[in-house]
């Protein structure tokens, strides 16, 4: 579909006269020059990202992404439009000037944030959107936006194509989207998406699909997952969305249900693997779960929502907000036990995401230490034997790895162990960075060993003299700039 700038579009008064008449009834008289298009808003955001081989160091970038404001002075906007956001400028469709932004609140799971704007100022000529409600398959929407290739507002029409839990790419979570026939392209992203019928915010755009997985597709984060979102920051903080709490098999073979004793007119999915955290008490595996939070699982693991919808079996239990109790029924050992779950987050051995956050690190000698996140892996594609989308091992567990190795005479041979997971210091298995960090302290004279896991060698010693490594420390900072041997937070304690 072939986006369009309003100020060319002839056809672009055909198409959203009614939608701006329905903004009207809701108060956005455009006789008071109140286009309910002036709520859409262009950001531009300058980015101070910290490097990941070299976290003492930031990198800058800018970039452009969409917003509608919902609320006096808060733009909806999409996580990665101002993640690692320093600078925001804001402009209005109606104006040339622009404003100042902040980021309030950001959502990473749900790829969703809150930009603030302070000036009273702002709001004159906007009034705010309404939420409506998830559309159905088939309803026709309006994308609105900035994509690139122009500056003024684009927008583009669509329908819903198909509703399912889809890998948000900024998240890397499996939650509720919305597929649009209507092309997401690059700077879209943040915009809303909207109900040509109600007028009222269907979605927001923050993904698409490339040219060799599918022409003119892109998805949209539904009303579902919104709500979520501010529900969730009303205490001022944001938790997340819970999930990844066991994983499940599905029960279509006859044979295979025959083989768990269910009873006739019994289905479910059998579970395979649970996560520590959900507790003894809970579920179990090889339980069966008959029905979560009042609805009926199927055989192939979807639930169906009283209108019929077909959901996925996470659904109802990734819509819950953290620390909330989910109903659910299994079949154990031929009876039917009623019990629940915790909404709560899967604990795994590596950080997440390092958005907005100053990832930790530690130089000694020529090596640079830091904890184990999804960046790290993205960007550097280590090779480690350890799986670390598992849960943790103990409850401080985090994931040590040799980041970058800087060229010194104080780990003379062991220039290229970067990408090294560290498993222990002098035979003692380490726990995370701050226990690394102190055990490497403690030795003030002889020698350090390493116990590292290269991925062609399953347990590789890495020695050091600690005196010597001292030295090269203090040479490697002093030549390459570093202004402290460890991150703010190893400092001091």
């Amino acid at each position: 579909m072939k986006w369009l700038r309003v100020s060319t579009a002839t056809a672009a008064v055909a198409l959203i006269a009614n939608m701006v008449a329905v903004q009207a009834q809701g108060g956005a008289d455009p006789a008071d020059g109140n286009d309910f298009l002036n709520a859409v808003v262009k950001l531009e955001v300058t980015t101070a990202k910290p490097d990941i081989c070299c976290p003492w160091a930031n990198r800058t970038a800018g970039g452009t992404g969409s917003g509608v404001v919902i609320d006096k002075g808060l733009i909806l906007t999409c996580a990665h439009c101002v993640t690692d956001a320093c600078y925001i400028r804001i402009r209005k469709h109606n104006e040339d000037m622009p404003y100042h932004g902040s980021v309030r609140f950001v959502d990473n799971d749900a790829d969703l944030a809150l930009v603030g704007v302070d000036d009273p100022a702002f709001m004159e000529g906007i009034a705010p959107m309404e939420i409506g409600e998830t559309p159905h398959v088939q309803d026709d929407v309006l994308a609105v936006g900035y994509p690139r290739g122009g500056e003024d507002i684009s927008y583009t029409r669509g329908i819903v194509s198909r509703i399912e839990d889809v890998r948000y790419s900024h998240g890397w979570t499996c939650l509720l989207a919305v597929q649009v026939d209507a092309a997401i392209n690059p700077g879209n992203s943040g915009g809303p998406v909207l109900d040509m019928r109600s007028g009222k915010i269907a979605g927001i755009a923050f993904q698409g699909l490339g040219k060799e997985e599918g022409e003119s597709l892109g998805y949209i984060i539904p009303p579902d997952i919104i709500r979520h979102f501010l529900v969730d920051i009303r205490d001022g903080k944001v938790d997340g969305f819970p999930g990844g709490l066991f994983s499940e098999g599905h029960l279509e073979s006859p044979v295979l249900r025959r083989y768990c004793k269910m009873d006739a007119g019994l289905s479910g999915v059998i579970i395979r693997d649970v996560d520590s955290g959900v507790g003894n008490d809970s579920i179990r595996t090889d339980d069966i779960i008959l029905e979560v939070d009042g609805y009926k699982v199927s055989n192939n693991g979807r639930i169906r929502l009283r209108s019929g919808e077909p959901r996925s079996l996470r659904y109802p239990i990734y819509i819950r907000q953290i620390g909330e109790r989910i109903p659910v029924k299994v079949y154990r050992n031929g009876s039917v036990v009623e019990t629940s779950i915790p909404a709560k987050k899967r604990s795994l051995q590596t950080r997440r995401w390092m958005y907005d956050a100053k990832p930790d690190y530690f130089v000694y000698g020529g090596f640079v230490f830091t904890t184990a996140s999804f960046d790290y892996f993205v960007q550097e594609k280590p090779d480690f034997h350890a799986d670390f989308n598992k849960a943790k091992e103990f409850p401080d567990y985090e994931a040590v790895v040799i980041s970058f190795c800087f060229a010194d005479a104080g780990i003379e041979g062991y220039i290229g162990f970067n990408k090294s997971l560290v498993r222990s210091v002098n035979g003692v298995k380490v726990h995370n960075l701050r226990h690394l960090v102190e055990l490497v302290d403690s030795c003030k004279s002889g020698f350090v060993r390493f116990g590292l896991d290269r991925g062609d060698e399953w347990d590789v010693m890495a020695v050091v003299d600690a005196k010597e490594m001292r030295a090269a420390t203090a040479r490697v900072m002093k030549r390459n700039l570093i202004p402290f041997d460890r991150s703010e937070d190893l400092r001091g304690k």
